[in-house]
């Protein structure tokens, strides 16, 4: 019998929290796991070592949010929402030297090869993992740019934006004229819609979800 994503969770969660004792696991190690797990989103298990990865490599910002944590976890919580759909599609899988490209430019936040390497042994995953979710952002992005595109604006929906943003076309001072900054204000408002789209889209995910979120629990 397949068991249903919650059940699952719920399925998981008692094992670590009633048999493992039973096992002989001692309770404090029992309860630092459970600590670890933050949400189980889609079925998929969401740990504090997600959390630190996504943010100590710059996967994902906290935004300037009081609760940090819970703010890259309420992310990470949508990546998997998100990764499920994406699953359901299967766009086309990233090529070797994309996923290169992107894990050289997380190694470039870093000072020195160690200090990655220490990041890494920090956060708890190795490279490979982060290889792995490196390659999962590049097929969000593919299935995201398939998906969510919008007409070009007309020109009175950038002339009108223009006019009702004026300081976000201030240059040196100044201003600028609108045919000077004109491809910057259809690519803001292409940005904007397209930004609305996903946003909605993500709403409905989250309404059918099935999402546990541990750490909200707890709080």
């Amino acid at each position: 019998m397949q068991i249903g994503k919650h059940s699952f969770a719920c399925f998981a969660f008692c094992i670590l929290h009633f048999a493992f004792p039973c096992l002989g696991v001692s309770t404090s190690v029992v309860a630092e796991t459970i600590d670890r797990v933050l949400a189980v989103a889609a079925g998929e298990l969401i740990t504090l070592s997600d959390v630190t990865a996504a943010r100590d490599f710059g996967l994902v910002a906290a935004g300037g949010a009081a609760d940090p944590i819970g703010a890259i976890l309420a992310k990470l919580i949508d990546r998997e929402l998100i990764l499920a759909e994406v699953d359901r599609f299967a766009p086309p899988e990233p090529a070797a030297d994309a996923i290169d490209r992107e894990l050289q430019q997380v190694r470039a936040r870093f000072s020195s090869a160690d200090a990655f390497d220490q990041a890494l042994s920090r956060s708890g995953i190795d490279a490979n993992h982060l290889r792995q979710t490196l390659r999962d952002n590049l097929r969000i992005r593919t299935y995201e740019d398939q998906r969510f595109t919008t007409a070009p604006p007309t020109d009175e929906e950038l002339v009108r934006y223009y006019r009702d943003h004026p300081q976000t076309f201030v240059r040196q001072g100044q201003i600028a004229p609108f045919e000077a900054v004109r491809a910057d204000v259809a690519r803001i408002v292409s940005d904007e819609r397209r930004a609305t789209l996903i946003a909605d889209w993500l709403a409905g995910l989250r309404r059918r979800a099935d999402v546990i979120d541990l750490y909200l629990a707890r709080r």
